[in-house]
């Protein structure tokens, strides 16, 4: 029947187009959804040639108002209406009019009809009718409204379909599901969102136009925070627990999301990179606990054969210890990547010490090896100087040749170019591109050089802070070093000049 009524639509009525129109079957009664813009084409002269406007529509089709009561879209929806009762006649059916007692308006009747229902109410509440019997009465029929809407919207929810919801910013999807659970809204998470029933769709959207991006150091902060606990932290049980200590609310489901104290809403682990999901942060633990069980083992079979070595590691096993009791912040060396024992600032040069003891070296070879790899340095620095400075006459020779043969404009007066081009007079008019041949290879060997050079430094670096931690780690002072400085920073007040105030000045 519906079907039926939707074929003829668009013949009765030529001036509503129809662009879309949808029968559907997911409520108690099946129903069609008729999206269509009114237009004209009478009476327009300029702009256009079609206006959009449902009275001027309807009047084009031939409805012609006979006073208020009878306007233009009264008389279209009872024609429409006829239609109907014919389709449903044909089908051996009639059709119920729930809203025998309601009457079309104007705009301008309605806001007159409310305006007057609100004076009502106001004098009988200045009169005080309102009082009493009638106050009980009137709440009771409040509780009563309120009850059948919460039936209303359970029996909705009983019968919708669940729907799926996608964000590109895992921000805004916990934004999204800390609100719905707030109202009291279920939902069931996914891989790459969450489900929702259908009938919640328009106020989950309109949740969504409520959320502002947070501050991105807020997530940074949250990264550096778990890597703390996790390091602090015996088992992954351990580390949730450290979480919560630390006033952090934890909330584990399919996937774990965590609200810091200095945040506002859930933030799922998962959403802050490939290392911080369950799954990751669970290998982690395995890969800190399996390096602090080699270490305590190579402890012990040093410690019968007396290595050099013996101190270093032992120091490793004394700066873990302080950090397990949270006395040393982290600090990584590599700040893009996720903190471990490998990527720990103060660790690696213990770490790189022991490398160099185990190849047979001592104080004094790797005093040597510095003295050797800072002469390296310096003469290949001198070399990548010169070879940049070469490239830069070159650069600036290329620019004077463009300015003469190309007439091209730069830092260079015309006769500055023809001067230093007259210098060199097997350059012409047909051979001066060749310039890029020459300009190629010497920037190719500054690239070389400067790769070299930075080699050497950063291999220099190493061996310095070998150099520097070594007589710490022999006489066991390192760890207690970095504690005593962390005491100091934490006691004293930075001012503006750099100095601590607990430093005599």
């Amino acid at each position: 029947m519906l079907t039926d009524y939707m074929k003829g639509f668009q013949e009765r009525n030529p001036n509503l187009h129809v662009f879309n129109a949808t029968l559907h079957l997911d409520e108690a009664s099946p129903h069609l959804h008729i999206d269509f813009v009114p237009y004209y084409t009478k009476g327009r002269k300029n702009g256009l040639e079609k206006g959009v406007s449902m009275k001027a529509a309807l009047e084009e089709m031939g409805y012609r108002a006979k006073g208020l009561k009878e306007n233009q879209l009264v008389l279209w929806e009872q024609s429409e209406k006829k239609i109907m009762d014919q389709i449903l006649k044909a089908h051996g059916c009639t059709r119920e009019d729930k809203h025998v007692k309601h009457k079309h308006m104007s705009v301008e009747n309605y806001k007159a009809m409310m305006n007057k229902k609100r004076m009502i109410q106001n004098a009988r509440a200045r009169l005080g009718l309102l009082t009493g019997e009638n106050q009980t009465k009137q709440s009771l029929q409040a509780q009563l409204v309120a009850a059948k809407e919460r039936v209303k919207n359970l029996e909705a929810e009983k019968k919708s379909p669940y729907a799926c919801f996608y964000y590109s910013s895992a921000d805004k999807q916990a934004f999204v599901q800390d609100a719905l659970r707030k109202e009291g809204i279920r939902f069931r998470e996914t891989d790459n969102g969450f489900e929702a029933q259908e009938c919640y769709t328009r106020r989950i959207r309109e949740i969504e136009k409520t959320y502002q991006a947070p501050d991105s150091s807020i997530r940074n902060q949250l990264r550096d925070d778990i890597d703390s606990f996790l390091y602090q932290s015996k088992s992954f049980d351990e580390f949730l627990k450290k979480m919560q200590e630390a006033k952090y609310e934890v909330k584990q489901g399919k996937y774990i999301s965590v609200k810091p104290p200095y945040g506002q809403r859930f933030i799922r682990l998962k959403s802050l990179g490939d290392f911080y999901d369950e799954l990751s942060l669970k290998n982690r633990m395995k890969k800190k606990l399996r390096f602090e069980k080699r270490l305590d083992e190579k402890i012990k079979e040093l410690e019968t054969a007396k290595a050099p070595n013996l101190c270093v590691l032992q120091e490793v096993r004394h700066y873990i210890a302080v950090v397990h009791k949270g006395d040393l912040p982290i600090r990584k060396k590599d700040k893009a990547s996720p903190y471990s024992w490998a990527n720990d600032q103060e660790l690696d040069k213990l770490l790189m010490l022991n490398n160099m003891l185990n190849q047979g070296m001592d104080a004094a070879a790797i005093r040597k090896k510095a003295e050797a790899l800072e002469a390296s340095a310096q003469k290949k620095g001198a070399a990548l100087a010169a070879a940049e400075n070469d490239l830069r006459q070159y650069l600036e020779m290329k620019e004077k040749i463009e300015i003469v043969f190309e007439k091209k404009t730069g830092a260079f007066t015309l006769e500055q170019a023809k001067a230093a081009v007259r210098m060199y007079p097997d350059i012409n008019a047909s051979n001066y591109r060749n310039i890029e041949k020459v300009i190629e290879p010497a920037q190719e060997q500054v690239q070389k050089l400067s790769a070299e050079h930075q080699a050497i430094r950063a291999e220099l670096k190493e061996v310095t802070d070998a150099l520097s931690v070594i007589e710490k780690a022999t006489n066991h002072t390192f760890v207690q070093h970095l504690l005593a400085d962390q005491r100091r920073v934490a006691a004293s007040e930075l001012l503006m000049n750099g100095i601590y105030s607990g430093e005599s000045l």
